[in-house]
């Protein structure tokens, strides 16, 4: 699996051996699991795997910002989680699954995740500044 691969080599690059650990656990036992679960159902597509991949180097770049914030997960707090996902929760997202499954596994406290948040550009069509969308022409 072309996956397994990456992840021994993305896995080496990770300095602090209790990161590189704990992401190994969460991407054999909880990544690669649900990979396995889709793959049965059909073939796995690039964009699945690329979203794993994503996640697991989210999750790498959240230890890494949490050590510069002086915590290790398990000391992790709310205000941790907010700041991370204020600078930027479009590419930040993706380490939520980690997250999810740290708490739900004990790692780290329970605390809130930032919900889903889309946002539409102002400038795009169908914004409501008084421009209306066409509307189909029925019995025309």
């Amino acid at each position: 699996m072309l996956y397994q691969r990456w992840l021994t080599e993305r896995l080496a690059t990770i300095e602090e051996p209790e990161h590189r650990l704990l992401l190994r656990h969460f991407a054999t036992w909880h990544q690669m699991r649900r990979l396995r679960a889709e793959a049965e159902k059909a073939p796995l597509g690039r964009s699945q795997t690329n979203h794993i991949k994503q996640e697991v180097t989210r999750a790498g770049a959240f230890f890494a910002w949490l050590a510069s914030q002086g915590r290790a997960i398990g000391q992790c707090q709310q205000a941790d989680i907010d700041a991370w996902h204020t600078e930027s929760l479009a590419t930040r997202r993706p380490a939520q699954s980690f997250l999810r499954w740290c708490m739900k596994t004990g790692r780290m406290p329970r605390l809130t995740l930032s919900p889903a948040v889309i946002t539409q550009d102002p400038e795009s069509p169908g914004h409501s500044r008084g421009t209306a969308l066409p509307q189909p022409m029925i019995g025309r």
